[in-house]
């Protein structure tokens, strides 16, 4: 009996205590910003798995029902969301941390999100203000100086609608891309180097990923890295409307180098005619073309009237508006973002314009609790006129206008007149991208994540052309020719991944992601060309009137088929562990070698959570970092592996040929081009270019956290190098594409950023970055596939580029060089005294060639690797000044060292060539003048490429938001870009193309921009 009472009064109890469980109990608190303090109206507080909930009111305060065992959820537009249980409190205060705060603490990956202090690989960001203070057609312009191991080209400075060379830890392939692959928002956009659709100002942040860790999960487009951009959201708890406006002015940085001194110009080219021992120029008669030069007495005297000065026709101060406007908000479960933008640019000669309006937009909402939609959409417009070329050394006796008002033509064929150009030649192209995406998140259970995004990128571009007879080479020849091309591409995208994260007690953390993608692309379009028009009037409008007319087209589509997954571990907060997979299947390569696996795994050991060393008392953080792993490359053009038919065109003597093959043609050789190199032959065994790299890096805080340091080594090693084979003639080929070398990548990087001065009125802080990167050519095939020659010295290479002066090629291929090496002649000097037999080019004056022979020819045994164009490092440093009144200065510090350029420009430059060698003047330095001298590519050309610049100087001042109530951000700023470049070079700039050609045509331009952002 006592038994039994027991037992019902424990049953009582349990139901009872279930019961008051069970029962809504008054939850109430206020909730703050952790950044100020003050309280946050607005935020929605939610009992998690409940469908509604309520928001806190003016002055931060809540109260919502809810049980003892319930979860609450609080979540603010622009703060981290947290959850928070009630266990039985009837007082909750919150303290919620803004997002901004969180993104130094948090970088995008590929599918997803970290903590930075969880990385295993190698990831940096970039700020948004970082690269919005001055504009530029393309956003990868503005991130040079930015990350260590990433490496910026700025070598197209007077192109207004922008574009670069982008390169992470050196070039890997010689036929592939070598640029970096580039995400937006989670979409893959394609390579690097000119993505002006992208609309710089609505960037939110940006993630350079470098090691395979961290790029394996792109597979097939990761091996030369991944630039991650994230775009902005809406945020605030009402709108909020802001517009931003930066007007630029730009000028060239150095003088232009032209003949002013007309007298001297003619002296100078007469003793370079009597030299030759031919008739002088400037002698008051007509040359062989019929072009009148006056004498030197017209000239000096003041006889000829003409003196002019072709860069005021040519050049002008290039203006550059960038404005952009939108109105951003969210609503208890909706975030929305909208932005219109207008960007247009003068290119520094006249009529070379480039006009771009965009128009984004972003709309987040919170279906339900665990269910979420994300919206982008946007559309852009970009108009180039091109209009380049024109050259400002004309000469300056030759007149713009004849008497009669027409264009001054010296001889029949002269179509260099500036003016001229600009007025008769047509050259436009437009184009309109549109794009669209969706994203669902759909929290299925705690930890358990499934995201499924569509995107959608459709774009159609237009160009037409002129070239009228008599103004015009072109024109002349087909009595007017003109044409138009148009083209389109489709471009989606599917992914879906579920991602699984989960804690186990409280010294395991796991994570799992792993999906599925699939993208198709394709390009396609029609070409026609017209040649001979009765009537020139309508120009290219009227192509059905033209005698001739040349109809193309293509089209193109490729395929690319995925799987992919991510395992993260971490043991006790200090040990972590990373494996990354994908699979790739490519439509670009042979049946039997479509599909890819590009693994990589990654180990790192927080040293700072060690008693060890935190006894020590010097580290904050300290974090050392492991990383092998593989990525691939599939950067040709569609069908190399199917075999290709096709037919060409060629001139020979003015007249027109058509000629057939069994393949296409992806070449010319001989005397004027006037042979085809067929390609497309079948290769089923064609398959990826594969990079796999090691990285080991470390990552340290000292002076609570005010010193932070990165450092990485890292190799990287390109096989089966994606390359054209040579073919014997019985195949009726003469190239197929095959897998064959290797080229290695190696080097060094860090990035130190410090918080030098924290308290008091003023704040200083500095950032420096350092990047040392070695290249090296390990294999290109054997002698008989590839065509590489051995010269007497060992050195096994291959051609590698274009032809210079009098020969065929400067740059080469050389096993166990870097990429793009020099090679030539070796200069000593200039010769000082008449040999025996004398010849033109072993006479006095010239220059003193190793294996110059006596009877004046060259020995080509005698040429060697005379140069060098990659940097031996790059490093920039940025430090940023601020004042409590809202003033602040940034100035950033961008050099290169150790690079070799070939500059052509230190033969002909105007202010140089009074320095030559003279009987009576005699020097080591310069050859005197002769105008039927041959050049070949020498050591004299060579010069050392290293720079340092003065990248940006910008000022700016904030207005404290308590001074006008209606608005909420006013910031006003001038910056002045490229003001000052230091170098030793006759370039009017060291930074030329990847290969280190010269010339430069023009100074790099230093832009003065000012600045106005406001938020309402």
């Amino acid at each position: 009996m006592m038994k039994q009472k027991l037992f019902f009064w424990v049953i009582s109890l349990f139901i009872g205590i279930s019961a008051l469980q069970a029962q809504d109990i008054s939850v109430s608190g206020v909730v703050k910003s952790k950044g100020d303090g003050q309280p946050l109206p607005g935020v929605a507080i939610m009992v998690k798995g409940a469908t509604t909930g309520v928001t806190t009111d003016i002055d931060g305060s809540y109260a919502i029902k809810a049980n003892a065992q319930s979860i609450l959820v609080f979540r603010f537009i622009g703060y981290a969301p947290q959850e928070i249980k009630v266990a039985g409190r009837t007082r909750i205060d919150v303290t919620m941390e803004e997002e901004a705060q969180l993104l130094e603490d948090v970088v995008v990956v590929g599918y997803g999100t970290m903590k930075k202090s969880d990385l295993t690989g190698s990831v940096a960001s970039v700020k948004a203000a970082e690269v919005t203070k001055t504009s530029s057609g393309s956003v990868e312009k503005l991130l040079q100086g930015r990350v260590a191991g990433l490496q910026i080209i700025n070598n197209s400075e007077d192109n207004p609608q922008g574009g670069a060379t982008v390169r992470i830890r050196g070039a890997s392939s010689i036929n592939g891309s070598n640029a970096p692959l580039v995400v937006v928002d989670g979409v893959p956009m394609g390579d690097a180097g000119n993505l002006n659709s992208i609309n710089p100002n609505i960037i939110s942040s940006i993630e350079v990923l470098k090691d395979a860790s961290a790029t394996a999960i792109y597979g097939s487009r990761g091996a030369n890295g991944v630039i991650m951009i994230t775009t902005k959201n809406g945020k605030g708890d009402k709108a909020n409307v802001w517009f931003s406006g930066k007007v630029g002015a730009s000028i060239f940085s150095k003088k232009l180098d032209y003949w002013r001194n007309p007298l001297q110009m003619a002296m100078l080219e007469n003793e370079a005619y009597e030299n030759a021992g031919l008739e002088a120029l400037y002698v008051g008669k007509k040359d062989v073309n019929g072009a009148y030069y006056p004498s030197i007495a017209e000239i000096r005297d003041g006889e000829w009237p003409y003196y002019t000065d072709w860069s005021d026709y040519i050049f002008r101060t290039a203006i550059t508006q960038d404005y952009n406007m939108g109105v951003e908000g969210s609503t208890e479960r909706s975030r929305y973002y909208i932005s219109l933008g207008y960007y247009s640019a003068e290119g520094m000669q006249i009529g070379d314009d480039y006009d771009k309006l965009s128009f984004d937009m972003s709309y987040d909402n919170d279906v339900t609790n665990n269910l979420s939609i994300k919206t982008k959409a946007g559309i852009f417009k970009g108009k180039r006129n091109y209009n380049y070329g024109m050259d400002y050394s004309r000469n300056p006796l030759f007149p713009v206008y004849n008497g009669d008002g027409s264009y001054f033509k010296a001889f029949d064929k002269d179509y260099g007149n500036p003016v001229m150009m600009t007025e008769q030649r047509k050259n436009v192209a437009d184009n309109v991208d549109a794009y669209a995406s969706l994203k669902i998140d759909w929290d299925i259970l705690s930890g358990l994540n499934f995201a499924v995004q569509g995107n959608v990128r459709a774009g159609t571009s237009n160009t037409s052309f002129y070239n009228p007879p008599k103004y015009t080479d072109a024109g002349d020849r087909f009595d007017g020719e003109g044409g138009m091309t148009n083209g389109n591409y489709l471009n989606y995208i599917v992914d879906a991944y579920l991602t699984y994260n989960k804690l186990f007690g409280k010294d395991h953390s796991f994570s799992a992601m792993g999906g599925v993608s699939y993208e198709d692309n394709v390009n396609k379009g029609s070409s026609i060309t017209g040649r001979g028009f009765q009537n020139h009037v309508l120009q290219d409008e009227n192509l059905a009137g033209a005698e001739n007319r040349y109809v193309g087209n293509y089209r193109s589509e490729t395929e690319l088929a995925s799987a992919f997954t991510r395992i993260n571990y971490t043991y006790k907060n200090r040990y972590m562990f990373t494996f990354t997979g994908r699979v790739d299947g490519s439509s670009k390569f042979g049946e039997n070698n479509k599909w890819g696996f590009f693994p990589s795994g990654a180990v790192s050991w927080r040293l700072s959570e060690e008693e060890f060393i935190k006894n020590l008392g010097i580290f904050d953080n300290l974090k050392l970092r492991a990383s092998y792993g593989i990525s691939g490359n599939q950067g040709i053009s569609p069908y190399q592996t199917f075999e290709q038919f096709g037919s060409n065109y060629y001139y020979v003597d003015g007249k027109e040929y058509i000629i057939y093959g069994v393949g296409k043609e992806v070449g010319r050789e001989g005397i004027g081009d006037r042979y085809v190199l067929w390609g497309g032959m079948p290769n089923d065994e064609l398959g990826w270019e594969k990079t796999s790299q090691v990285d080991i890096g470390v990552d340290f805080s000292l002076f609570n956290n005010r010193l932070d340091v990165t450092f990485d080594y890292y190799r990287k090693v390109t096989t089966d190098l994606l390359r054209e084979k040579l073919l014997t003639p019985s195949s009726a080929y003469d190239k197929v594409w095959v897998n064959d070398g290797e080229i290695q990548n190696k080097g060094f990087e860090f990035a130190i950023n410090g918080r030098i001065i924290t308290q008091g009125a003023f704040r200083l802080n500095a950032g420096l970055i350092f990047s040392a990167n070695k290249n090296k050519v390990v294999n290109i095939g054997t002698k008989e596939d590839s065509g590489y020659i051995e010269d007497v010295n060992g050195v096994r290479y291959q051609p590698y580029g274009g032809s210079v002066f009098n020969d065929a090629y400067l740059n080469i291929l050389a096993i166990g060089q870097p990429i793009n090496v020099f090679y030539g002649y070796k200069v000593d000097g200039i010769i000082q005294n008449m040999p025996a037999n004398p010849t033109k080019m072993t006479r006095p004056g010239e220059f003193n060639y190793a294996g110059l022979r006596e009877d004046g020819s060259l020995d080509p045994d005698a040429r060697r690797i005379i140069g060098d164009p990659n940097p031996k490092f790059t490093s920039s440093l940025n430090i940023q000044l601020t004042h409590k009144s809202g003033l602040d200065l940034s100035v950033m510090f961008y050099g290169v060292y150790g690079n070799d350029i070939f500059s052509p420009r230190k033969l002909d430059a105007p202010s140089l060539r009074a320095g030559r060698w003279t009987p009576e003047t005699p020097n080591n330095n310069r050859p005197s003048l002769r105008a039927d001298r041959s050049y070949f590519a020498s050591s004299w050309f060579v010069e050392d490429g290293s720079f340092l610049r003065i990248q940006n100087i910008t000022l700016g001042y904030t207005l404290p938001e308590h001074y006008l109530k209606c608005i909420k951000n006013l910031r006003v700023y001038l910056n002045v870009s490229n003001p000052v470049t230091f170098s030793n070079v006759s370039e009017y700039d060291p930074e030329v193309g990847e290969n280190g050609r010269g010339p430069v045509a023009f100074p790099r331009t230093c832009t003065f921009t000012t600045g106005l952002e406001l938020k309402f």
